[in-house]
């Protein structure tokens, strides 16, 4: 009984954590794209940015 309850809470604790680190990580790629996005306006840059960045970040969940 105690058992199933510490797993699922260690499972719980675990999502929670990678939803964190997520929300970090997202974060700070808002930060790294609007400071981009000033210097160099829209280029081509910036969406290499967002495509490497959130590529790595969602490889994380896998």
């Amino acid at each position: 009984m105690y058992s199933l309850l510490l797993l699922a809470l260690t499972g719980f604790a675990l999502t929670l954590i990678r939803h964190i680190l997520f929300k970090r990580a997202l974060y700070k790629l808002k930060q790294d794209m609007q400071l981009h996005k000033k210097e160099h306006g829209n280029d081509e840059a910036l969406w290499t940015l967002f495509n490497s960045r959130t590529e790595k970040m969602l490889r994380f969940w896998q």
